[in-house]
């Protein structure tokens, strides 16, 4: 199989567990505004925005360094069970010290949901370990409908305890953490982790090199969380938490695309790692970064032309300030989806001191401008900060990664994408259906002529298969 079309099998195999219960958490949009008040929403999402702050802290990013090292152990049983080992008993520890972190620091919680702080912690870095571990042994598919079953039962228990129970802000809680139990509990009996798993296989030396892989990326995500998290606490105290549930659901358009860039992302991350050394790996990564660049592109553009359309169907009139957040959320989404097509280089040569070099210098640049912009221009700082944080992380990746590959984007692409870009936000904000009708005209037409010869390669392909069959 080429590397083209084992990238393009992968993606396929890690969509399926994201796409359905995406839509369907999409979907169920207007219920959870419907029925939570923003105050509710707020502090929900604040609490995420902790959890996301300390899990990593916390698990030290170490299935991150699983995958990793598992790419280069396939097909040696010995070590994956040496890996996957270590990387658990190390879960254990990590677990244990955060527990007691959580009992020292509870007293000065004031929350009554502030167990979930806890128990979502832990849950998450067994859990991050769990779904990577499939990954690292090649067997996507595992991972997939692991995916598909921690969001569906997330859908599925919120609608139980928010709109059957109206146990409110609690039955989103109790939802995420009853949810990820079951997974992992999947992930354990799909993998047969037992098989993999002895205290005398545990490795220290390999621990080492794991901890030398996997702590740089503690602080690249922890800028991460600056960039994409820090915006909620400080809209939340300078603001109100009402503010941040209005905040939390203009993110959510932006959250969504990000999600499924990030399913190519996966299977992007692991060819590179494994076909980096190739010959023609300069050309291969120039036209796959220039074919999803022009995709990536035209669907951010396209949400933001649909949005007018959509919006008063999918949101409450509780939240309609979000309205003015979303294009400039959806443009740092398309940012941030550039910065993942740049980053696996890194990964791929094991540079994570790099990745977190420029991650912190964007985290700066978030909360300086947030912080500054916050006080004149409210909820408008969170979205400009975010854009302008993931822009310049963008920028720095794109001319950084010069020194050990080319990789150019295509300036032609890249000026008409800019202004087709500018006629979207034009025709969005002016709010004239007539005009925002030609804007999304101009959108369709952009999209289908930048992606012509993507679109005619799928459809070719498509084709061939009925023939085949």
């Amino acid at each position: 199989m080429n590397r083209e079309k084992e990238l393009a099998k992968n993606t396929i195999i890690l969509a399926v567990g994201k796409i359905c219960t995406q839509f369907i958490s999409f979907i169920l949009l207007p219920l959870y505004t419907a029925l939570l008040v923003p105050d509710e929403f707020g502090i929900v999402d604040l609490f995420n925005t902790y959890i996301s702050l300390l899990t990593p802290i916390f698990n030290c990013q170490f299935e991150n360094g699983l995958f990793r090292f598992m790419l280069d152990f396939r097909g040696d049983y010995s070590k994956q069970k040496s890996l996957f080992s270590t990387i658990v008993i190390a879960n254990l520890g990590q677990a244990a010290i955060y527990l007691v972190f959580f009992f020292i620091a509870q007293p000065f919680i004031s929350s009554e949901y502030k167990i979930f702080l806890a128990l979502d912690v832990v849950a998450n870095i067994f859990l991050n370990t769990l779904l990577q571990f499939p990954r690292g042994l090649g067997n996507n598919l595992v991972y997939s409908i692991g995916s598909f079953i921690s969001a569906t039962l997330t859908v599925v228990l919120n609608v139980l305890f928010i709109a059957g129970l109206r146990w409110g802000a609690l039955g989103m809680f109790s939802a995420t953490v009853s949810a990820k139990a079951l997974t992992g509990l999947y992930l354990i009996i799909a993998t047969k982790t037992w098989r993999y798993f002895s205290f005398k296989a545990a490795d220290r030396s390999l621990l080492m090199s794991v901890s030398k892989y996997s702590l740089p990326l503690v602080p690249n995500r922890l800028s991460w969380w600056v960039v994409g998290a820090s915006d909620r606490i400080i809209v939340a105290h300078f603001i109100d938490v009402a503010a941040n549930g209005i905040y939390s659901v203009a993110n959510k358009f932006s959250s969504v695309y990000v999600t499924f860039y990030s399913i190519f992302d996966m299977s992007w991350t692991e060819s590179v790692s494994l076909h980096m050394e190739d010959e023609d790996s300069d050309e291969f990564l120039t036209d796959t970064i220039n074919t999803m660049f022009n995709l990536i592109a035209a669907i951010a553009i396209g949400i933001i032309a649909c949005m007018p359309f959509i919006f008063n169907v999918m949101i409450n009139e509780k939240y309609a300030d979000a309205y003015y957040q979303i294009p400039i959320l959806m443009l740092a989404g398309l940012f941030q989806a550039v910065v993942g097509l740049y980053s696996v280089i890194y990964v791929a040569l094991k540079k994570s001191s790099e990745i977190a070099k420029t991650s912190i210098f964007a985290a700066v640049i978030n909360i300086v401008i947030d912080l500054l912009l916050v006080k004149f221009i409210g909820l408008y700082a969170a979205s400009i900060s975010t854009l302008v944080a993931y822009g310049a992380m963008a920028f720095y990746r794109y001319f950084d990664v010069k020194k050990y590959v080319m990789v150019p984007l295509k300036t032609k692409n890249l000026i008409i994408s800019v202004l087709v870009a500018m006629i979207s936000l034009l025709t969005y904000y002016y709010r004239n259906t007539f005009l925002q009708v030609i804007g999304l005209v101009v959108v369709v037409i952009y999209a289908v002529l930048i992606n012509k010869h993507f679109l005619l390669s799928v459809l070719r392909g498509f084709i061939k298969k009925i023939k085949k069959n």
